[in-house]
């Protein structure tokens, strides 16, 4: 006997009953009270088990079937439904990997960038280490460069020829922070 199952929930409604009325539990002598009381149980043993379902189903980790795919539909819409034949746990790890994936930071922008093109260039002119003193001197070797204190929220791309456009504007747009403006531009062959 299980906390909640049919058995248990027949034994707790048995066990209030006024204890003259009816002979114990262990005489087994009674059949009719017990189909009775079993028959008073089993809407609450089912009542258990949907409460007991549903609270599994409220944590992605211990969710299942079509309770996942609506935690995907909830955090990412449609751009993350489950492939064909796809078990749960796969498309658990998928969610969770998806969900915590590198994003808004300059640093996730770059690791990703580089994935695309390995030789990617990013310049921000709000930035002062990537526009340094132009003329003087320059940081890091880079590209003396004007800045702007009146451009935040904008990312120049530059990417080498030969990269796939439609692959650096994906990337882009699913690692940049919303509100960040980011123009891209793939070098010519004689740049």
């Amino acid at each position: 006997m299980a906390i909640g199952d049919l058995d248990d929930m027949a034994a707790r409604i048995r066990a209030v009953l006024p204890q003259g009325w009816f002979p114990s539990t262990e005489e087994n002598s009674t059949p009719v009270l017990d189909g009775l009381l079993t028959g008073f149980a089993w809407p609450w043993a089912q009542l258990h088990a949907l409460l007991a379902y549903t609270a599994n189903q409220a944590r992605l980790q211990s969710s299942t079937g079509n309770f996942i795919d609506a935690a995907a539909a909830d955090y990412f819409g449609s751009d993350l439904v489950r492939i064909t034949s796809e078990t749960d746990a796969a498309y658990i790890t998928r969610i969770q990997q998806t969900l915590i994936a590198p994003r808004n930071t300059r640093p996730a922008l770059v690791s990703k960038l580089q994935g695309v093109a390995p030789d990617v260039t990013i310049f921000e002119p709000w930035r002062a280490p990537d526009s340094g003193c132009y003329g003087r001197d320059g940081y890091n070797a880079t590209k003396r460069r004007y800045g702007s204190r009146t451009s935040p929220a904008t990312v120049f791309v530059e990417a080498p020829a030969g990269t796939d456009s439609g692959a650096l504007k994906a990337t882009i747009v699913d690692t940049k922070a919303e509100g960040v403006d980011v123009f891209y531009r793939i070098m010519e062959a004689t740049d």
